[in-house]
């Protein structure tokens, strides 16, 4: 497990997107078990509420023709989904010790249930929480200083079109003016958006750099040699970390986001 405390770590470390999709369906608690076989650094899952108030890593909020995820008790939803979703308390259960939690916040009411039990069995810097929810962020930067928060740039089209309106008051606006505003100190950055100028503004500014979602073997080559970059998020981990050992260790990076 790379370890992102060290101002000197050389290489990139890697987040399982959804426990990763090489040797079955993503999300399922055989993808999670595969990351951390693999060496993932993190895994990292998207947090829902069930009607019955099960914390579950599950990235869609509604199921097809079967209504949204708030509005179904635990047992209803894997039985229309198909499998065991993953609890979130058994997930973390099965990554503590092993792997760090990337935890993908798509409902600000989970925020607080699910850093809980996080830090129930991980210590904070074995956390890391990321969002597009500029006031969730702030509130997770108030509520849980000890805890590194990306906020996420791109991917989005609301995003975009958000920062493009933003910038037509403010041409002299950069992507990064939002993770500033709200104290996160993690930079989630799509990979289309994730120039050299961003980045090296975040080494500038001492903020963590996490680039998504990364699949190709010549992206995955390209952000795991950079030393611009803290945390590669993948759904290749097996493949990511194969490529990685190929890679000589750079210079010494720049501070981590805490």
């Amino acid at each position: 497990m790379a370890d992102l405390s060290r101002p000197g770590q050389a290489r990139p470390a890697i987040s399982a997107h959804r426990g990763g999709a090489e040797t079955g369906e993503s999300g399922t608690y055989q993808a999670y078990r595969a990351a951390v076989a693999a060496g993932a650094d993190y895994a990292e899952f998207d947090v829902r509420v069930t009607a019955d108030h099960e914390l579950v890593a599950l990235h869609r909020s509604h199921l097809r023709r079967c209504g949204p995820i708030a509005a179904m008790s635990y047992q209803r939803l894997c039985v229309q989904a198909g499998y065991e979703v993953p609890r979130v308390a058994a997930l973390i259960n099965l990554l503590a010790g092993r792997a760090r939690a990337h935890i993908d916040l798509k409902v600000a009411a989970a925020a607080d249930e699910a850093l809980r039990l996080a830090l129930a069995l991980m210590p904070p810097a074995a956390v890391l929480v990321t969002t597009r929810d500029n006031g969730l962020a702030r509130a997770i930067r108030v509520r849980h200083p000890e805890v590194p928060v990306g906020l996420a740039i791109g991917g989005d089209f609301a995003e975009f079109a958000r920062y493009a309106r933003q910038r037509l008051g403010a041409p002299a606006m950069t992507r990064l003016d939002d993770v500033l505003a709200t104290g996160a100190t993690w930079a989630a950055i799509h990979d289309r958006q994730a120039g050299p100028a961003l980045l090296e503004r975040c080494q500038e500014q001492g903020i963590g750099t996490l680039i998504w979602t990364v699949n190709g073997d010549r992206a995955l080559r390209r952000w795991l040699a950079s030393p611009l970059v803290s945390v590669v998020v993948t759904d290749r981990p097996a493949r990511a970390v194969s490529l990685r050992d190929q890679i000589r260790p750079g210079p010494p990076r720049g501070p981590a986001g805490r």
